[in-house]
């Protein structure tokens, strides 16, 4: 939104919201361009804060600046410039990104905020046993896994098979089976939405229903809980020996981990050992590591790192799958604040699955109070039309005759027959495997919410004032840009020969004191001074140089340039008015200064390459003036004097 920043100071028009159902007509601009009193007076009251402290407006200075704001509007429309493909395009993508907080469920994704920084809060140890299913199954397989899945826990607690047992035989997750089913401790974001949640609601050692995620069901049994661990910053120093290694590596990497812990254990410094690390990575980074939560590195290094209490403390060896380490703690973090961590967790919702349950349910809503219906008979007609076997091949087409009937209905609207056969034939591509009918509700479902979260944005306008002002301000705030472009920007920008008069117009406006073109020196020692100026009233300027040349650079400092006296504080003991040599006299905060002036420049207008910005900015405001009065020759403006009293009785 390249332009937005620059639109809301050009508008003026930011609008707050009116609840009001009759509509006052405050002013008319030509036929196009109507603005209520309750416009107005949004605008007014938006922006009077905002210009306060610089520039206050009363209500008929306010009128006169909206009025003239309004007159570009109405040209913009007589231009046509709304119904140009690049504007609707560009208004349409910023619309569409203001309607997006309208079209879903506020409340939802706050309790999701609320519900995520809670579970963060506390880690949770879990162990699952799981039977994969595809997301697409048919429902028979659904509820023959369920059903397994139940049959299973009655069994475990019944005391007749371990939970571990059962992981170890019969879930499909080959990793945690080895474990029992453990998984370790995670957090809120580290498993999938439904996985978690099932999760944080169990009781310790308690076993959950079936639950449903995308890779198929799980039993669930919670082994433990625990405060957040936060995060740590740790340095390492490291010895490498994966799990190829030779024996004779591996042992030299163990021995070498221990030997710097018996040196750690003798007293010796940390940091004085981490040349010892054979780290590249971390070699330059005094051995630390970027900070890091639970289940970030290998379980050993993590529960090696967290077991430390103290900056300062180290581990003994610890061997991880690519080496032995020995790690020391630089800082304990604990887990953040809500406010700290709302934007971060606001972007972790919006990717992961739980962002779908707002959208869920502001689509329940919609269709709960628009009276949503579906035809089930005008549904089995369409359906029997589908020829399930082309379809599946992917080469099925919409027939060219059937009955345009009605399969669903809500607010006002309907969903026809001709629709839902467009929707499937475009949507063929998908596999099916035979599951045809589930797949052709599931498109069906996925019509009518489409189509009835489209009738609601088109409503947003009508329901929303603060939406319905924002959208204007926006759509007005394109329009001016680009004429206002077009009209001033670009023209005074590109005019030279205008440039040139405005220059002419307002070159005394911008004028140089007297200025000199200057060498400057200032010596310690005034001996030194005195050379200089010796040296300079001689024209031997050679011989100042191999002076600079042998002199300390801190005995002799030099300078030279173009000023006015008033720009060099410097200069201000020993401004010289003629050309020649000046000094060398003793400055009020030590030293002895010397200054030849080159060239005297008398006071006189500054030159256009040197103001041409502000000569540009003088034609613009030039041409915008002379373009507003065009505007108010061309534009009836009818301001209804009863309503502006009304009004402005309000407002002061």
């Amino acid at each position: 939104m390249k332009r937005i920043s620059v639109l809301l100071l050009a508008t003026l028009a930011l609008g707050l919201g009116v609840n009001a159902q009759e509509k006052s007509i405050l002013f008319e601009v030509g036929d196009a361009v109507q603005v209520t009193a309750e416009e107005f007076k949004a605008v007014y009251e938006k922006n009077k804060g905002v210009g306060a402290a610089i520039d206050p407006k009363t209500p008929e200075e306010y009128l006169d600046l909206y009025i003239t704001f309004k007159l570009k509007i109405a040209e913009a429309y007589a231009q046509q410039r709304d119904t140009a493909s690049q504007f609707k395009s560009e208004f349409g993508g910023y619309r569409a990104q203001l309607a997006k907080p309208y079209l879903s469920d506020q409340g939802a994704e706050q309790e999701l905020l609320d519900e995520a920084y809670a579970r963060m809060k506390e880690e949770v140890r879990a162990a699952h046993i799981m039977i994969a299913l595809d997301g697409d199954a048919l429902p028979e397989d659904t509820l023959k896994v369920y059903n397994q899945l139940l049959e299973l826990r009655s069994t475990i607690l019944k005391g007749k098979l371990t939970f571990e047992n059962a992981a170890r035989t019969q879930s499909a997750d080959t990793w945690s089976a080895k474990q029992g089913g453990d998984l370790g401790f995670f957090t809120a974001f580290s498993m999938v939405y439904p996985f978690e949640s099932a999760a944080y609601e169990l009781e310790k050692d308690e076993i959950s229903m079936p639950v449903r995620s995308q890779y198929g069901y799980h039993l669930i049994k919670l082994l433990d809980r625990r405060p957040a661990s936060g995060t740590v910053r740790v340095r390492h120093i490291f010895f490498a020996a994966n799990t190829g290694a030779e024996p004779a590596q591996a042992q030299r990497a163990e021995r070498s981990a221990n030997e710097i812990y018996t040196r750690l254990e003798n007293g010796e410094n940390f940091m004085d050992l981490l040349e010892y690390s054979e780290d590249r990575r971390t070699k330059d980074k005094m051995g630390e590591l970027p900070e890091f939560g639970i289940n970030k590195m290998m379980p050993a290094f993590e529960d090696a790192a967290f077991a430390l209490e103290n900056p300062g403390d180290y581990s003994a060896p610890v061997q991880t799958s690519i080496g032995w380490h020995v790690i020391q703690l630089i800082e304990k973090k604990p887990i953040g604040t809500y406010e700290s961590l709302e934007k971060e967790l606001s972007r972790k919702v919006k990717r992961d699955s739980r962002n779908t349950i707002g959208a869920k349910r502001f689509v329940k809503q919609l269709k709960q109070d628009y009276a949503f219906k579906v035809d089930e008979r005008g549904y089995a007609y369409a359906k029997k039309l589908v020829d399930m076997e082309a379809f599946e091949a992917h080469t099925w087409e919409v027939p060219k005759r059937f009955q345009d009937r009605t399969v669903a209905t809500f607010a006002d609207q309907s969903v026809k027959v001709g629709q839902l056969l467009d929707f499937w034939a475009k949507n063929q591509q998908v596999e099916v495997g035979g599951k045809g009918d589930e797949f052709l509700r599931l498109q069906f479902n996925t019509l009518c919410n489409d189509q009835i979260v489209a009738y609601e944005d088109s409503q947003l306008e009508s329901k929303h004032a603060e939406f319905r002002n924002l959208v204007r301000e926006y759509k007005e705030g394109i329009l001016l840009f680009d004429l206002t472009q077009d009209e001033v920007w670009e023209k005074a920008a590109k005019d030279s020969a205008g440039i040139a008069d405005e220059y002419e117009l307002i070159k005394e406006n911008f004028l140089w004191e007297d200025r000199i073109t200057y060498n400057y020196w200032v010596c310690t020692e005034q001996r030194d001074a005195k050379k200089i100026a010796k040296w300079l009233d001689k024209g031997r300027r050679d011989k100042v140089d191999e002076l600079l040349e042998d002199q300390d650079a801190l005995n002799i400092a030099y300078a030279s340039g173009l000023a006015q006296q008033k720009d060099e504080p410097v200069l201000q003991e020993i401004w010289g008015t003629s050309k020649g040599t000046y000094g060398p006299i003793e400055l009020s905060n030590g030293g002895f200064a010397v200054l030849y002036v080159e060239e005297l420049l008398p006071a006189g207008p500054k030159a256009l390459n040197e103001i041409k910005g502000l000569v540009i900015a003088s034609y613009q405001d030039r041409l915008e003036k002379a373009w507003v009065a065009a505007l108010k020759e061309k534009f009836e403006v009818k301001v209804d004097e009863s309503v502006k009293a009304e009004v402005f009785a309000e407002l002061n």
